[in-house]
């Protein structure tokens, strides 16, 4: 971890160096204070020292290396990265202060400037200091001879034994689940096609990749069905060389012909040597733990195609790599089943027992433990084995269940099971390693919102910057897809267009990221029963329920982010907490019992993030304006209906979320609020998310200004603003989510006049539409995905009008249509997944003909007070796999029990009292 802080703080250095802060100090100052001159050639000189630094230590994983020296020596390069990021972090305060607006009168700047003339000195000081450390440890280093490059060499080779011992880890006859991956497997291996075939087995580590590969690679029947076969183990450190030669030299004996000069050749020769050798073989070749693509193009060419139904087996955990095999040769495994995982585990720890059955005494604590491993078959069978030796006794489980932490990363019976799940975070690239591991931040089993996760990365200061062209949050949402390839954390829940909306972290990967986060000061959580954990120096504290159980007395100024889970913590604790920080960076107080901000948080110059969403905050005070570095600022389901002026000092601000509903069903037309805000919100070009200003025809006129932003939801726009807002619309190319919300339910939104928006997804329209205008503008939307029309008013058919667009994902229609017949046609909205109708009183039929919506998933009928029976057309919808139904007539629902039960038949889930409803900030940005 030396190097993912040593990286950090590079990033950081480069930051400082590249803004222009210290130019925009009056020249009075630097004439006063000759010590920033310093400062800045300090930082050079410290940066080009990590930068070296790193590339040295990036060599070699010291969490898990047996050289102590070098250990030790990691160690004090962490503290003094962690030394500079504080002594950055003050720099950058300072700066702020001397610049901030409320210092603008010169005698109060004068009084500003001499209070941190000592700060100033102080921090050059500091510098220098470093400097000197700096020096002293590579002298160190060189004294004792440390080095990185046989510790890096013995803990591969290390590392590849304990991957090669894996599949003897089992007996065959204890193996649960897998049935029909086996299955799959050998009928691919042995269909009798002539092509040379490559197949993958991919997962997380622990899920039995390559126990499942072994017992595949020993089956008699595969055995039977190829004439020479290799297992290879790779490994995260391995040379392609010796992969081949490994390849030449298994079942050759002493053939001369083939081991002659093999010593001595390249890896073109040893290809090439390779390919001679298997072309007259129906070879069968099994690489285990392949972490890269990057030897693949050569071996690719070694193992010649030679027709023969030859095969190509690779496990891995990396997506990258499982792209490797043939399209329908790819097998994903994932957690077993929970019946299977307590099976599983029954066999391993009572296998002493004549039934392995768990005793009835045990039955809770067990069936606690087999959840931990959340279907992780190398845990429940390492878990499983050492239980078997523990006494069965009530209290001796409770106790172990208790510690399984401590156990996993400190008993030397279960430490091998970290050190299979670290394998994964130990091969994470320096700029993923602090993402990855402030996801262990978040409690147990929680679902992580991956636009949450990619603005908290954001702000810490995580995210390299890419080039102009990129922002931070497309650089931020490749790193989660990249933790998603490599198996660290799970897709639980995708949206409508594929991408990854909530993620998770495997429990027990958890625990152990977590001890380590602990360890290498990187972060803790507070989750009591206990004392306060406060007083440890983490720089980022999380505080779950119960989790801060007294005042906090050690000072916190240290802290970069304070993220809080507990929804009873006391106002109280939070302000107390909160007059502590200093540097902080992440302030996320959701769901908090507040209703005021305390007066610190607004000394917090550092701050990137403020989230006060779902607290009942009524006001923001004008000192806003002094947290001058914030990117994000949540105000979402609070009380705020105004901003003060001061937002518009706040340069930086990339996503204002501000929104309060009333009705979270959306069926009232005032359901959610819009928040007035100054006409000079239009200053902030960095702003890229807007949710949910209250229009007028100056906003209107100049919020094209906004040139990045992508979410935009403007409320009580007037018919007669209409033409300034489509023209600012024109002024956003990047714009993919815009709302527009009518001024009330009579309210004319005029369309004349939409300019084609090229990247816009999501559109929603809510208010009256005019008949003529409304059929031709959605031609201008051709790549639109989600489509929400709400109060339209319109008297024809309004389903024509858009069925041209084949990409719609997502269709909803409230209060849209005041006629009697809805038609869906065939071959109209094929890729629909969801469908929304909702309270148009007067729609008596909807016809579906057969071939429409072909992909529908997902059908709600809301209060369509004359519809009286299921529209025959559902029989057509083979792919629906829910039915909602609220607020339908009695009779509707009788039929539906009746007569019409057989055109619902094919759908597992018809529900008529419960709805599905999501709030707008999760719908409506991306």
């Amino acid at each position: 971890m030396a190097g993912a802080a040593v990286f950090h703080v590079l990033n950081k250095i480069a930051a400082s160096l590249a803004g222009k802060a210290l130019d925009t100090i009056s020249s009075e100052l630097v004439k006063e204070v000759s010590a920033l001159l310093a400062i800045k050639n300090s930082m050079k000189q410290i940066e080009s020292e990590f930068a070296v630094m790193q590339a040295y230590i990036s060599q070699v994983n010291a969490h898990d290396s047996p050289n102590k020296p070098l250990v030790a020596w990691l160690e004090q390069v962490k503290n003094v990265a962690f030394e500079v990021e504080d002594i950055i972090d003050e720099y950058t305060y300072l700066v702020g202060e001397e610049n901030v607006s409320g210092f603008r009168n010169s005698l109060k700047k004068k009084c500003r400037h001499l209070k941190n003339i000592a700060a100033w000195h102080g921090i050059a000081d500091q510098l220098k200091q470093v400097e000197t450390r700096l020096v002293k440890l590579t002298t160190m280093r060189d004294r004792y001879g440390i080095s990185v490059r046989e510790t890096a060499s013995d803990f591969a080779a290390l590392r590849q034994r304990r991957a090669f011992d894996i599949p003897y880890l089992s007996h065959e006859d204890e193996i649960v689940g897998n049935d029909e991956e086996t299955k799959k497997l050998i009928e691919w291996l042995t269909d009798g096609k002539e092509a040379r075939a490559v197949i993958s087995i991919s997962g997380m580590g622990g899920l039995g990749k390559t126990t499942l590969a072994n017992n595949i690679f020993k089956n008699p029947t595969v055995k039977r069905h190829f004439n020479w076969s290799v297992w290879i183990s790779v490994s995260q450190s391995y040379r392609v060389e010796d992969l081949l030669r490994r390849i030449l030299t298994h079942n050759t004996g002493k053939n001369e012909e083939i081991l002659n000069g093999i010593d001595t050749m390249d890896r073109i020769e040893l290809a090439e040597k390779v390919q001679i050798y298997l072309r007259e073989k129906r070879y069968l070749i099994v690489l285990d733990d392949v972490w890269s693509r990057a030897a693949w193009s050569l071996l690719d060419c070694a193992f010649v195609r030679n027709n023969f139904g030859s095969r190509v087996i690779i496990t891995t955990r990396t997506e990258d790599v499982a792209l490797l095999a043939d399209e329908n040769r790819r097998l994903r495994l994932s957690t077993l089943p929970k019946e299977e995982a307590w099976d599983l585990f029954c066999k391993k720890a009572f296998s002493r027992l004549a039934e392995k059955r768990c005793p009835q005494h045990l039955k809770d604590w067990a069936e606690k433990i087999v959840d931990k491993c959340r279907g992780l078959p190398l845990a429940v069978v390492a878990i499983g084995s050492l239980l078997s030796y523990r006494e069965q006794q009530e209290q001796e489980w409770k106790s172990f269940y208790d510690q399984l932490s401590w156990q996993l990363t400190n008993n030397p019976e279960l430490n091998w099971v970290a050190s299979i799940l670290n394998l994964s975070f130990n091969d994470l690239p320096g700029y993923l390693k602090n993402c990855f591991l402030y996801c262990s931040l978040f409690p147990e089993d929680y679902l992580i919102r991956r636009k949450w996760l990619i603005r908290l990365w954001t702000a810490e200061g995580f995210i390299e910057e890419r080039g102009p062209e990129t922002t931070m949050e497309e650089v931020a949402d490749g790193y989660v897809k990249e933790l998603v390839h490599r198996s660290m954390l799970q897709v639980v829940e995708r949206n409508d267009f594929g991408r990854a909306k909530m993620l998770q972290i495997h429990d027990l990967v958890r625990e152990i990221t977590l001890t380590r986060s602990r360890e290498e000061k990187f972060g803790i959580v507070c989750n009591g029963p206990g004392p306060t954990m406060l007083r440890e120096q983490a720089r980022r504290v999380s505080v779950h329920k119960g989790g801060l159980t007294s005042q906090p007395n050690a000072n916190l100024r240290q802290l970069r982010s304070f993220i809080l889970f507990d929804e009873e913590l006391p106002s109280s604790s939070i302000e107390n907490a909160s007059s502590s920080f200093k540097l902080l960076r992440v302030l996320c107080l959701r769901h908090a019992k507040m209703e005021q901000i305390p007066d610190a948080v607004f000394n917090l110059f550092n701050l990137h993030y403020l989230d006060l969403r779902c607290t009942k905050v009524k006001s923001i005070p004008k000192s806003l304006g002094k947290l001058q570095n914030l990117q994000t600022l949540d105000l979402s389901m609070t009380r705020v209906e105004k901003l003060p002026r001061e937002v518009v000092t706040l340069t930086k601000l990339r996503h204002l979320f501000v929104v309060c509903f009333y009705d979270y069903n959306c069926r009232t037309f005032d359901s959610f609020s819009a928040v007035s805000v100054p006409h000079d919100i239009c200053r902030l070009e960095g702003l890229q998310t807007l949710l949910n200003i209250e229009a007028d025809k100056f906003l209107m006129q100049n919020i094209g200004s906004l040139t990045s932003l992508r979410n935009l939801f403007v409320m009580k726009v007037r018919g007669a603003y209409c033409t300034e807002l489509w023209a600012s619309l024109k002024m956003m190319p990047g714009l993919v989510a815009l709302g527009v919300v009518a001024s009330d339910k009579d309210e004319l939104l005029c369309l004349d006049g939409v300019h084609p928006l090229p990247s816009l997804q999501k559109l929603y329209l809510k208010g009256r539409l005019d008949e003529d205008e409304a059929p031709t503008v959605f031609a201008n939307f051709g790549r639109l995905r989600d489509l929400r029309l709400a109060w339209s008013g319109l008297q024809t058919d309004p389903l024509h009008s858009f069925s041209h667009m084949s990409s719609l994902v997502d269709l909803h229609l409230y209060r849209v249509y005041e006629g009697q017949r809805l038609s869906f046609r065939a071959g109209w909205f094929p890729r629909l997944k969801n469908l929304f109708l909702a309270d148009m009183a007067q729609v008596s039929v909807i016809d579906i003909e057969d071939g429409a919506m072909k992909s529908l998933y997902q059908l709600q009928l809301i209060g369509l007070s004359s519809l009286t029976a299921t529209p025959a057309g559902v029989v057509y919808l083979q792919s629906l796999q829910a039915m909602y139904l609220i607020d339908m007539p009695q009779e509707f629902i009788r039929r539906l029990e009746t007569s019409d039960r057989s055109k619902v038949q094919h759908i597992p889930n018809v529900y008529w009292r419960s709805a599905l409803y999501r709030t707008l900030t999760e719908v409506w940005t991306v």
